[in-house]
């Protein structure tokens, strides 16, 4: 088996987080027929010569992929597209000071 590791940091909430695992883990679904499921902190993601896991916690996300050995030739193809879609994820996500005065700017104002 071949192994793909990669680990990134993030300045997001553990929910902010988990949403940008999900969103990429949906993405690699469309493209690599994968079924993904959730248990606790970790997204657990597989189908026939792929398994893998991404766990979130406050301040990165660790993916750990093992490819059977049909797809081993792809692993290199794998990893960029790996890489390149959570970077661009993360880089979109809302920082949670962004996230706060968002919500800050929605709530509305009283008058006395």
């Amino acid at each position: 088996m071949s192994e793909i590791r990669y680990k990134r940091e993030h300045h997001l909430s553990v929910k902010e987080a988990k949403k940008v695992a999900q969103k990429a883990a949906d993405e690699l679904a469309r493209e690599y027929d994968l079924v993904s499921e959730w248990e606790d902190d970790t997204l657990h993601f597989h189908r026939s010569g792929v398994d893998g896991h991404m766990h979130v916690t406050a301040h990165y996300i660790d993916l750990n992929v093992r490819l059977g050995f049909l797809l081993r030739p792809f692993k290199s193809a794998f990893e960029r597209h790996i890489e390149r879609n959570i970077d661009t994820l993360l880089a979109s996500a809302p920082t949670p000071a962004a996230a706060k005065s968002a919500r800050a700017a929605k709530k509305p104002t009283r008058k006395a």
